[in-house]
């Protein structure tokens, strides 16, 4: 008596065979994975032009200059505004204003409780005053070191001396400020924002040592 049609030693369907599920999975994962990498390389160019959009948005946040939402009268803000430059110790970007330069701005990393912290700090033209502060991303938890990213957190740092005292250009205080170099930092975030001072304050002390200034100063 035959079998099922398909059937036997001779008929084993293919689907039947103990290798077809490894061969299949193996040809799935191709498929997908070659699928996934052909999205990826024709997205790279978007996603490039969406970090250079988020960091020239941050920097002229920083500035204290509205950026456009729109992405190409950013642009237009960027190219008619904005100078990109490189000292011995890193980028910069220069702000003008009527035809002079009104501050420079330079990107930094911080180390976070989770992990780095990106942002910028924008100084005035004789790297005496701070003219503001924006992160351009972070890991920090939400609702906690999170909210660095905040305007009352940023807004702090705005008209801050950089004058070094103390070893240190700002005071990090758990508490409302008090005097002029003080910044509240943000309660229940004590290891972001012990780690976020402690880096700002060597940072902001190197400032008015950068080669952009020396250079200016020698002119």
């Amino acid at each position: 008596m035959e079998g099922p049609p398909g059937r036997g030693a001779a008929g084993m369907r293919i689907q039947d065979r103990p290798w077809y599920p490894v061969v299949f999975m193996v040809v799935l994962s191709a498929v997908f994975g070659a699928a996934v990498s052909t999205v990826e390389v024709l997205s790279l160019p978007r996603q490039q032009a969406g970090e250079q959009a988020r960091l020239r948005a941050r920097v002229l946040q920083a500035f204290g200059v509205d950026a456009p939402t729109d992405p190409v009268a950013l642009a237009g803000v960027w190219k008619a505004r904005v100078v990109e430059g490189r000292d011995e110790a890193g980028p910069y970007y220069a702000l003008r204003e009527r035809g002079r330069v009104k501050g420079y701005a330079f990107p930094f990393e911080a180390p976070g409780f989770w992990g780095a912290i990106f942002g910028v700090v924008a100084v005035d033209a004789r790297a005496e005053t701070i003219l503001g502060i924006s992160f351009l991303r972070h890991e920090e938890t939400p609702g906690l070191g999170g909210r660095i990213s905040e305007a009352w957190f940023r807004d702090q740092f705005r008209g801050k001396s950089l004058e070094v005292r103390d070893g240190r250009v700002l005071e990090f205080v758990f508490r409302p400020p008090e005097g002029p170099r003080e910044v509240e930092a943000i309660t229940g975030a004590t290891q972001t924002s012990t780690r976020l001072g402690r880096f700002l304050n060597g940072f902001l002390a190197r400032i008015p040592e950068r080669p952009v200034f020396r250079r200016k100063g020698d002119g």
